[in-house]
């Protein structure tokens, strides 16, 4: 199992995986998109009557999963009586603990060699007999044919070539990605904030403080998410001189890996100076609650950039291809950078590190008069970096 992970994460198997998944779709497409209905626009009125629904987004990817998931929430607050179940996958199952969801219906790549069980899959969602299926994200084959599939009496799904096997169509995917989830809740009449969603309890919370507490780790620590997809993959030079020269501005960093860059730990190690830590790869759940602490990522287009918008972590994207403008947050305190060099990433961190730092407050005796402050005393303490919620809307 781990030869065949280690071929399918190769950048040239999934360079030939995205060619052969490109023609596959167009074949289907062609053969799909002749069966045709007319199919409904969108109105308030989908919902009459509905009882239990499938949200359908089975893809393995981290971002795409808290992106649609803000459609969850959406749906459960202005709907309470709705039993909610989600068709997603199982390498992003943990993202979905802790949201108002009756079941999770995990799909596995295994299941290719084990065919037996993805019938059993199918059985399981038609048992549930939903009153309406609504495909989250476009263009995925994979969503159509659940969608189709899983026996619900209606079906909702996304405009293009395949709009007339659907009973109900959405409106035209929004020109940001964080927005999908909104652009389908509107016009069902459902209030729905444009970004990502993920929920941590509080003693996730906790448990990462301590984890960042060991690390003797000012709150002014920012995180260096050095992971990437493909051509959105910065390469390990570039992180090595980042962090020189966040070493040489005195600017205390957390380096964060995933599990496809633990191969670069040794490497990444040796170049942190006295203000830098390394984080190995960590569990998704454990790795989200550490980034909720943080005051500040850096991050190219991946799924933790996602999580982190989803947390209201402020986010700097260094983004390297063109297409990442469509997925990288909006929100008041992030930073776009296209194709940076270290030393303008450098210079931006410290100078936003320096904008969020609070003036110091003058002390006050016991008697009422103020007593010098003291710039070079922080006592602040980790637990105060973050006012809001976890997942909050």
């Amino acid at each position: 199992m781990f030869l065949l992970t280690s071929i399918r994460r190769h950048p040239a198997m999934r360079k030939l995986g995205k060619r052969l998944e490109r023609s596959a779709k167009a074949w289907c497409y062609r053969a799909l998109s002749l069966r045709h209905r007319q199919a409904k626009a969108v109105t308030p009125n989908v919902l009459e009557g509905v009882q239990r629904v499938l949200l359908v987004r089975p893809n393995f990817r981290l971002g795409n999963a808290v992106i649609g998931a803000r459609f969850i929430q959406a749906l459960a607050r202005d709907r309470p009586g709705l039993e909610i179940d989600y068709l997603g996958t199982d390498t992003t199952r943990a993202l979905f603990s802790g949201m108002p969801l009756a079941n999770y219906h995990g799909l596995s790549r295994s299941m290719l060699l084990g065919p037996w069980r993805l019938f059993s899959l199918l059985g399981e969602l038609r048992r549930r007999e939903y009153d309406l299926a609504i495909q989250l994200g476009e263009g995925s084959l994979t969503g159509w044919a659940f969608t189709q599939l899983c026996g619900a009496r209606q079906t909702l799904g996304q405009p293009g070539r395949l709009e007339g096997t659907y009973d109900w169509v959405a409106e035209p995917a929004p020109a940001h990605a964080h927005a999908l989830a909104s652009s389908l809740a509107a016009p069902l009449g459902l209030a729905c904030e444009p970004r990502p969603w993920l929920v941590l309890s509080r003693q996730e919370h906790d448990a990462a403080l301590a984890l960042l507490a060991r690390l003797s780790l000012p709150p002014t620590a920012v995180g260096i998410f050095v992971g990437g997809h493909l051509d959105k993959r910065l390469p390990l030079r570039f992180w090595q001189a980042l962090l020189r020269a966040l070493e040489a501005r005195q600017q205390p960093y957390v380096v964060l890996l995933g599990p496809e860059e633990a191969r670069h730990l040794p490497a990444l190690a040796s170049t942190c100076g006295v203000h830098g830590r390394l984080l190995p790869p960590l569990p998704l759940r454990e790795f989200a609650a550490v980034l909720a602490q943080l005051p500040q990522l850096v991050t190219p287009d991946t799924g933790p950039m996602h999580m982190a918008a989803a947390l209201a972590v402020p986010v700097m994207a260094l983004l390297n291809v063109p297409g990442s403008r469509r997925f990288a947050p909006e929100g008041p305190a992030d930073l776009v950078l296209f194709q940076p060099d270290p030393e303008t990433v450098a210079e931006h961190v410290s100078h936003r590190q320096e904008a969020a730092r609070p003036a110091p407050q003058p002390r006050r005796e016991a008697h009422g008069h103020a007593a010098p402050a003291h710039p070079g005393h922080d006592d602040r303490r980790r637990d105060r970096l973050h006012a809001h919620p976890a997942g909050g809307g």
